[in-house]
């Protein structure tokens, strides 16, 4: 139960506190007083996203209080979930604190919360109903949604998002598979000639970069045999070569360290750089010996480059590129041709996946199906306390079972409104008196299936007056009798039927428009039924007809049967 609501600077208001009780409540006021934003901070209090408008101007942030008592199991199960303890008294206290911007801060009960609890708190606190909702029973579209919720269905509904996702996914993936096997049977014979002329290419990963040094030796093969003879012949086999000169002076460093063994690392280090050099010098030798002018190879080798480069202009990239494009051609040959079994699997997965899926949805087919028929009686029920005796309710299932996220089902609401009549689509046949009446069953219904939320309707009398507003007040007065109710509205036969009274108004304060909220005692009620009855004139008939009301919302006796719509 919604205790109280404290909320400031949000909007126009600059400090106000509404104070509410069990059963049914009432909140009335002029136009623009600021009740629509006392239910906005509600929604705040419970996770939704504030405007970044909505801080009032001069202030840096704005605060919404929310003390809930008396909370039913599924809020305090979120609570325990989320490590978060109550008092004795099982109170919950709220506090949502929007910076300047946007940015906002969650609080429960003094803790840190996130928004995340708040959001899945929300539907177990409170459950409310905007002033256009009836309107939804005009929309065919909307029926499905209204019958799953009223028939608490709405844990199937997600149950059944699953198997169509897998369903989803398993004939995307064999769209995508066969749309893949068929572009690559279109190119097949493409791909095959490609294949054929990259392997019979006989293409090798750096061949490229061996044939350009190759192709250089041979071009400049008498220049680098002048060069390397030279070198081989200073270093190796020439009168005056390095090898030469450091056998000689070998030969007297061992004379000389048979004097002084000291001198035997600097011999050992010298006979190692001999030996090198004389490696070094075998190695020129065979390079001389194998460098000669090859006119021949020198053809061959340009003939393979020449190819080489064809193909990498004509496939653009490199010689690794092309290796991988051969073997790339080679996986989507394998594709077009060996895809039958793949392309079967997907097939078999996407049929089980749908079979399950029809499966989920014949069982919630099964399930709306019988709630339908429920629904279609306590409906009824309601309806002869909603002074629409005779009324027939119906919920009519189309033939097209299309197969969906939502399961298989399209569904009408359809009503005879007087005995006699058959059944016509609702979204045609009923009157805005109707509608409100019928949309206040279905929640009536609804509210039943829940852990004691408190009801919220905001102004959900839109379209109704005289005797079908005082039915309207009755039911809802009923309803708080096993719950809490709160009703914003502007009709004074509904207000009258409230147990508690809040008046929203606003006054200019030092230039600036506050709003407060008011506990209306028995006189002050009959003044603010009066107002709403005659305007801001209150007249001595306005009065008496204020005075008349509460007395007929206590009880003092059954309203008379309504008639018309």
């Amino acid at each position: 139960m919604l205790r109280a609501l404290r909320v400031s600077d949000l909007a126009i208001i600059d400090e106000i506190e509404l104070v509410l009780a069990p059963g049914f409540n009432v909140v009335t006021g002029e136009t623009g007083a600021g009740k629509s934003i006392l239910l906005q901070a509600l929604d705040v209090a419970l996770g939704g996203r504030p405007d970044v408008d909505l801080v009032r101007a001069g202030a840096d942030e704005a605060v919404v209080e929310a003390l809930f008592e008396s909370l039913p199991p599924g809020a305090r199960e979120i609570l325990a979930a989320a490590g978060v303890t109550c008092d004795a008294e099982d109170q919950l206290l709220i506090r949502r604190v929007i910076a300047r911007g946007g940015r906002t801060r969650a609080y429960v009960n003094g803790s840190l919360g996130s928004l995340a609890v708040l959001r899945d708190l929300a539907p177990h606190l409170l459950r409310a109903y905007g002033q256009d909702e009836h309107q939804a029973l005009r929309r065919v579209e909307s029926h499905r949604e209204l019958l799953d919720t009223a028939a608490g269905l709405a844990a199937d509904v997600e149950e059944m998002r699953t198997p169509w996702a897998d369903l989803a996914n398993a004939r995307q993936a064999l769209d995508n598979q066969l749309a893949a096997q068929g572009a690559a049977r279109e190119r097949a014979e493409l791909l095959r000639f490609q294949q054929a002329e990259l392997e019979h290419a006989g293409l090798v990963r750096g061949e490229d970069t061996e044939l350009l040094g190759e192709r250089a030796r041979l071009v400049h093969a008498e220049r680098l045999g002048t060069l390397i003879g030279g070198a081989e012949a200073g270093v190796y086999s020439g009168e005056t070569s390095a090898v030469d000169t450091i056998g000689r002076a070998l030969g007297s460093l061992r004379e000389a360290e048979r004097l002084d063994d000291s001198v035997a690392p600097i011999r050992t280090l010298i006979e190692q750089a001999m030996a090198e050099l004389e490696e070094a010098g075998g190695q020129l030798g065979r390079y001389v010996r194998a460098l000669a002018p090859d006119p021949v190879r020198l053809e061959a080798v340009e003939q393979r480059l020449a190819e080489l480069g064809r193909l990498q202009k004509k496939y653009r990239g490199s010689v690794e590129d092309l290796i991988a494009r051969r073997e790339e051609i080679g996986r989507e040959l394998a594709l077009a041709s060996d895809g039958e079994a793949g392309l079967a699997a997907s097939t078999t997965a996407a049929e089980a996946a749908e079979r399950k899926a029809a499966e989920w949805a014949e069982r919630l087919s099964d399930a709306r199906r019988r709630a339908a028929r429920r629904l279609e009686r306590d409906v009824e029920t309601e309806f002869r306390q909603l002074a629409l005796e005779g009324a027939r309710f119906a919920v009519r299932f189309a033939d097209g079972r299309a197969l969906g996220t939502t399961g298989i089902d399209e569904v009408e609401f359809f009503l005879a409104a007087n005995p006699g009549e058959e059944p016509r689509p609702l979204a045609r046949v009923a009157s805005g008196g109707e509608l409100s009446r019928i949309m206040l069953a279905l929640k009536t219904v609804a509210a039943g299936d829940d852990d004691g939320a408190t009801l919220i309707f905001d102004e959900v009398d839109a379209g109704i007056g005289g005797r079908v507003a005082e039915v309207v007040g009755r039911k809802l007065r009923e309803l708080g009798g096993g719950r809490q109710v709160l009703s914003v509205t502007h009709l004074p036969v509904i207000a009258a039927f409230a147990q508690h009274h809040v008046v929203v108004a606003k006054r200019t304060v030092r230039g600036r428009t506050v709003s407060s909220a008011m506990p209306l005692s028995d006189e002050a009620r009959v003044a603010e039924l009066a107002r709403m009855l005659g305007g801001a004139r209150l007249t001595r008939q306005a009065r008496e007809h204020a005075q008349e009301l509460l007395r007929q919302g206590r009880g003092s006796g059954r309203p008379e049967a309504v008639v018309g719509k």
